[in-house]
């Protein structure tokens, strides 16, 4: 009997093997996947990344993902949101998964030693990718040479406007190894050659960065020159710059495809080109190689090079990228997205794109960055390579007026995707119900904790039809039936939405719960509230990865659930039939639902 037990011990395991075989890559927090997160078999690989909220970082988790494919090993990736507390237990997690590999990329590299060393003292074998864990002993670091990277643009700097000029450094996020490696390769030739007039940390954020740029400027008028980090930093520097209508030379680090362009613009200097999909392709293949029981390097660097306008053309960028399956002539699909910064427009971009390849039509993607004179710019530039159907997804839905009522004048059919374009008449706009779902939303606060509650509001960004859509479901039923004590924006943005809510809770101190317009500023509230020692409901919009998570986790109360990858499938789907000469509906709801810890699973 005994034996007859461990012979169906040993069917059961050959078919869970067998049943396993291939590739399965899972995005922590996508809804309906909870079920399959699991990994109770040996040769899974876990990869905790510091936040997909910066274009680096989701190209590292994409070249990993594509490795991982490749190989047909089970990858679980999961976003810390940069937030070192949440990645140490995101680590934990894993290792309760028996993930085989960690491969980290640390929010901070002291703060996730502990899990780290956890991890290791289990048996896992961890790899680090673009920053290291401090004080432990791990199986291997891929990276940039951060330092060497820095020295070389720092250099670029002296070379091209001499020695002893003025410079300004902004700084990565405190703690990061990559943000201290550049640090340290700044100063090992500016300290030296330059005067550094200005160093302040913009924690590898575009809009800290313009914030702090600006704060440098008033206080320092006559800088010449700016070493930012990385390109989310230098890109912030960039619309500072240009807001005070000053000439200064802004340098970055990473080579993301905004750096790229507005190198090609001339509107940023230079960049060091990093290549993220490689670094997480890397980790990958090395895991694999552990797992089979191989010996791997302990340090496997990968090169960096300085970009210029004078080598960007050789570079590849969302333009590209998108050049292979783009078909010259009638039939081109042009999209222009208000920002990449945000998950949301990411998945947007994605759904698109997978439409695009599925209908083999040739589409265009290009990436605003929340500037509305960019986008106009992009949406002209698009109407002159001559597409049929031009895909808008406004920064502002009065600024791009004049630019899409040029194109329909110019016979591009258009569709709005999210946003509505104010004032023009155009073909189709597909789009969640923003009023309803803030109307779901804020009833929501309502039925909980009940009418008469002191609620805080943090709006989108002024102008966007999105931002006033929802402020206008959130009126509805708010105005009626609780007390608004503060309403404010946060430009759609976390850090925006921390530093709102702080000041709001220094402001009323019994507010009782806050909507915000998005799960950016939602989660950026989550964090105030917890600094503040506080219990506040927290509602946001959007359903992305990290609030699904911080709902799982009791840290957020709900948001709404729109479906960015349908909006952007739907738009391509439809102007494949304008192309075509079909009609299509003036206007494409798509379904938005409130998702709570009841349903968050």
């Amino acid at each position: 009997m005994k034996h007859m037990k461990k012979i169906l011990a040993l069917i059961l395991c050959v078919m869970m093997a067998v049943s396993l075989t291939g590739c399965k890559i899972v995005i922590d927090g996508e809804s309906g996947m909870a079920a399959t997160n699991k990994t109770e078999t040996s040769g899974a690989v876990g990869l905790s990344v510091s936040t997909q909220n910066n274009p680096f970082f989701v190209t590292l988790v994409e070249g990993a993902q594509a490795a991982a494919k490749e190989s047909g090993v089970n990858l679980t990736v999961v976003d810390a949101g940069d937030d070192a507390t949440k990645q140490v237990s995101d680590i934990e997690d894993l290792v309760s998964k028996n993930v085989s590999v960690l491969i980290v990329n640390p929010v901070d590299s002291d703060a996730v030693s502990g899990a780290v060393q956890a991890a290791v003292n289990s048996g896992v074998k961890v790899i680090s990718v673009d920053r290291v864990v401090n004080d432990v002993e791990i199986d291997c670091q891929i990276a940039s040479d951060n330092v060497a990277g820095a020295e070389m643009a720092t250099q670029y700097i002296v070379d091209t406007l001499g020695e002893n000029i003025k410079v300004a450094e902004l700084q990565g996020t405190s703690g990061a190894s990559a943000a201290i490696d550049r640090g340290t390769g700044f100063h090992n030739v500016a300290d030296e050659k330059m005067e550094v007039v200005a160093s302040q940390t913009a924690n590898f954020d575009r809009t800290e960065g313009m914030t702090v740029m600006e704060n440098m400027l008033q206080a320092n008028s006559d800088i010449q020159a700016v070493f930012a980090a990385n390109d989310e930093m230098a890109l912030g520097a960039v619309e500072a710059i240009a807001g005070a209508g000053k000439d200064i030379l802004v340098v970055g680090f990473d080579a993301t495809d905004d750096a790229l362009a507005a190198i090609k613009a001339g509107r940023m200097a230079a960049t060091i080109a990093q290549q993220p999909a490689l670094i997480g392709s890397t980790a990958v293949e090395n895991a694999v190689k552990l797992i089979g029981g191989e010996t791997i390097e302990k340090s496997i660097p990968v090169e960096v090079t300085l970009v210029t306008q004078d080598n960007v053309e050789t570079f590849s960028n969302a333009e590209e990228e998108t050049a292979a399956v783009e078909i010259v002539g009638n039939g081109n699909i042009g999209l222009s997205v208000s920002t990449q910064n945000n998950p949301f427009f990411v998945t947007l971009v994605e759904g698109a794109e997978e439409a695009a390849t599925a209908a083999g039509v040739g589409l265009t993607v290009v990436d605003a960055g929340d500037d509305a004179t960019k986008q106009v710019s992009d949406i002209e530039d698009l109407v002159s390579k001559n597409v049929s159907v031009l895909i808008v997804n406004p920064v502002d839905s009065d600024a791009v007026s004049g630019a899409v009522q040029a194109a329909v004048n110019a016979g591009v059919r258009v569709i709005s995707v999210d946003r509505v374009v104010n004032d023009v008449e155009i073909d189709c706009q597909i789009a969640s119900d923003n009023v309803a779902g803030a109307e779901i939303a804020t009833q929501y606060i309502a039925d909980t904790l009940g009418e008469g509650t002191k609620v805080a509001e943090l709006q989108g960004t002024s102008g966007a039809s999105a931002a006033i859509d929802r402020g206008t479901g959130f009126h509805n039923v708010a105005d009626e039936k609780m007390e608004v004590v503060a309403s404010q924006t946060a430009n759609f943005d976390r850090t925006e939405g921390m530093t709102v809510m702080e000041n709001m809770l220094q402001a009323n101190s019994d507010i009782q719960a806050v909507f915000a317009a998005n799960d950016e500023m939602a989660l950026g509230a989550v964090e105030a509230v917890a600094g503040a020692g506080k219990d506040i409901l927290v509602v946001g919009f959007d359903a992305t990865d990290d609030a699904v998570a911080a709902i799982k986790e009791g840290r957020m109360a709900a948001t709404i659930a729109q479906q960015p990858a349908l909006i952007g499938s739907t738009a391509v789907e439809n102007a494949v039939k304008l192309i075509n000469g079909e009609s299509i509906e003036k206007s494409i709801p798509v379904e938005v639902t409130l998702i709570t810890k009841e349903n968050a699973q």
